[in-house]
């Protein structure tokens, strides 16, 4: 039950980066979708490319370690995640209508809706291929456990999706659903990030459960504090607008519970303001919509949520340093 230091965690994300490489390399054919699989990844194409802090892969490493796992038995399992996630990107740019990702064109915008659609499938089915070498290294029981939390994630980030969508066009949100939704589309793969990480290293049935809830409880945690920063946050350290989720009308924790808690105030402000006509609410707007919404409380309501889900997430790692390491490395930051 190892931890990680700061010099560990950098190498054993190089190897991370090597291995995801050396899989896409590997399964690659002369066929366009390739192309704008490895263009989305980073690999080819023009403009910059970055990527995100690969959060999830880093949980399977110290979901593995907390268990006694090695690294190398853990980095299929850390790329199934990653390319899942991206998966998951491709197909949420296409539903929000987002042509920028990391300061480049997104996959739909460059190669069209279809070839975006099509990208984004291929990549849902190379996350289960990337599983494929566990079976020789803990057994075909195991193996198939950890394909079938994978497919459950999918599954529920889905189901999450599905929600979230609803929302936005106009269906009634409350906190307990949008708990219900963020549970599938953000945290269901960060509890399948600690399963996984888990399963590599042969952990026991507890143990899996454990790690599969300190990343749930991460998940949440992490969703609710970027919606925080959606509306809050240093652009200069976000690397996005922080008018963007309301100039959208995009329904996050802030926005939903002050609809809830504060019905006549900035409930009654923000219902008569996403009702305008238009794509987007201009600036003036989204400044009193923002003033009213911590006016209400909706901002400290938030971080509230947030913290409790990562103490929660803290206290259930306790005494697995691997784990306890990854939560002190990627806490929660306030902007």
């Amino acid at each position: 039950m190892r931890s990680l230091d700061a010099a560990g965690d950098a190498e054993l994300i190089d190897r991370f980066e090597e291995h995801l490489r050396g899989f896409v390399d590997r399964t690659a054919r002369s066929n366009p979708v390739y192309r704008q699989i490895a263009y989305h990844l980073g690999y080819g194409g023009p403009g910059p490319a970055r990527h995100g802090k690969r959060l999830r892969p880093r949980l399977v490493l110290a979901s593995s370690a907390a268990c006694g796992g090695s690294p190398e038995a853990a980095l299929p399992a850390c790329a199934a995640v990653e390319l899942l996630h991206n998966y998951s990107l491709i197909h949420d740019d296409i539903e929000d209508g987002d042509k920028i990702r990391h300061g480049r064109e997104t996959v739909w915008s460059a190669y069209g809706l279809a070839h975006g659609v099509n990208a984004g499938d291929l990549l849902g089915a190379l996350a289960l291929l990337a599983l494929s070498p566990v079976g020789a290294e803990i057994g075909p029981h195991a193996a198939f456990a950890m394909t079938v939390d994978l497919a459950a994630a999918n599954k529920r980030m889905c189901e999450g999706q599905a929600l979230d969508i609803a929302f936005e066009n106009g269906e009634h949100a409350t906190v307990e659903a949008y708990l219900e939704m963020i549970g599938g589309k953000t945290a269901a793969l960060f509890a399948c990030a600690g399963s996984l990480g888990a399963r590599s290293a042969r952990g026991r049935a507890a143990d899996v459960e454990r790690c599969a809830d300190i990343g749930r409880l991460y998940g949440l945690a992490f969703q609710i504090q970027d919606d925080v920063f959606g509306i809050w946050g240093d652009t200069r350290e976000t690397g996005k607008s922080a008018d963007g989720d309301l100039a959208r009308r995009k329904k996050s924790y802030p926005v939903i519970w002050a609809m809830e808690h504060d019905p006549a105030g900035a409930g009654a402000a923000l219902t008569e303001a996403f009702a305008k006509p238009g794509a987007m609410l201009d600036t003036p707007i989204v400044d009193s919509l923002r003033v009213a919404l911590e006016n209400a409380g909706a901002r400290a309501a938030a971080v509230a949520a947030s913290d409790d889900c990562y103490a929660r997430a803290v206290t259930r790692a306790t005494g697995l340093p691997a784990l306890e390491s990854f939560l002190d490395s990627w806490r929660l930051r306030r902007y």
